[in-house]
């Protein structure tokens, strides 16, 4: 039986996501033997099986990093895919995903850079929600310990596409300002 225009198969899954495994380690008879052991047990619905295979991902870097930056690096390639999964091809709004992604960016900014920062909230046009807050800096620490994007008040139909900017803070002179250790 031929799949609706809705269904995906795991032909479709290799052709659009092999890349991005093999970025980590994963081989397509791995994934095609294990999508074989996963549908009998959970589902055939290919989608379910890539979110399973994305929070592996997280789960696996998360466990298995040696230091902060590539972990930051690593959850923000799986991020990107899972937003991209969620708004283009689920047609959902994504207010979670990319407010993760934000966080990682937000960190991996701030433990990489020997720079004293701030963060620049870029937003879309179309959110009120957004609209006090476009263009707007903030202490890097403050947003780390508080986000200062509204995810959950955002309108778009496809949900929050606000990032955060990083912008290099100066002292008096036009200095950079270095981070204290």
């Amino acid at each position: 039986m031929p799949n609706t225009k809705n269904e995906k198969s795991i032909e479709w899954l290799i052709k659009n996501y092999m890349p991005f495994f093999e970025n980590f380690g994963m081989e397509e008879q791995n994934i095609r033997s294990y999508y074989e052991e996963w549908k009998v047990e959970f589902s055939t619905n290919i989608n379910d099986f890539l979110w399973h295979i994305f929070n592996t991902l997280l789960h696996e870097n998360a466990t298995q990093s040696k230091d902060l930056e590539r972990f930051y690096k690593r959850n923000i390639e799986i991020y990107f895919e899972m937003l991209y999964l969620r708004r283009k091809i689920e047609g959902k709004a994504a207010n979670e995903i990319q407010q993760c992604l934000n966080r990682n960016k937000l960190q991996l900014q701030f433990e990489s850079s020997n720079l004293e920062l701030n963060v620049i909230v870029a937003t879309t046009k179309d959110c009120e929600a957004c609209k006090e807050i476009f263009n707007k800096e903030f202490p890097i620490r403050d947003v780390i310990k508080s986000d200062v994007i509204p995810y959950e008040k955002c309108t778009r139909k496809i949900g929050c596409a606000c990032v955060y900017t990083f912008k290099p803070i100066r002292d008096e002179n036009d200095n950079l300002i270095r981070k204290s250790k």
